[in-house]
């Protein structure tokens, strides 16, 4: 389910929320979506490899940068995800109205929600996505004083 969200812009919100997120598993191209249970294969993978976060380097805050530019920031989160010893499956975002261009991004299992906040900031990203065996897959807006804002979109915590 996804809820009403304070505080992040609601076209960057709407962005996030329509784009289709791409990741190749067992020899097939899965799409999944923010709001959506995983499609299988990947709901077999989640179940196999547990919970996992999805995050990219490209465009910073929401600022299109050039191409290699983009692609240096690839290397450079491909090579922190390598030095914390987390596996790391290469994918890509896709916006379907084509306003923005595709974006590399990493589909990491066992990575905890709080190194996945810290990542996405370090490398200027507002949100990341929350994918978890049976459940819909969540948007979280990163906050540099915790772990991603898990009221943003999805089940909200019990108070």
């Amino acid at each position: 389910m996804i809820e009403d969200m304070r505080g992040p812009d609601p076209a960057l919100r709407e962005a996030y929320l329509a784009a289709e997120y791409v990741v190749p598993l067992g020899g097939r191209l899965c799409r999944f979506r923010a709001g959506a249970v995983a499609p299988e294969p990947l709901a077999s993978w989640l179940r196999e490899h547990g919970p996992a976060g999805w995050l990219s380097a490209f465009n910073p805050g929401s600022r299109r940068l050039p191409i290699l530019e983009n692609l240096r920031r690839h290397q450079r989160l491909w090579e922190r995800l390598r030095d914390l010893g987390v596996a790391a499956s290469l994918g890509y975002a896709v916006d379907p109205a084509g306003e923005w261009p595709d974006e590399t991004g990493f589909l990491v299992p066992g990575i905890g929600l709080p190194q996945l906040n810290r990542l996405a900031l370090d490398f200027g990203q507002a949100a990341v996505l929350w994918l978890q065996p049976a459940s819909a897959t969540r948007l979280l807006f990163c906050q540099p004083d915790g772990p991603c804002d898990a009221e943003a979109v999805g089940e909200r915590p019990a108070p």
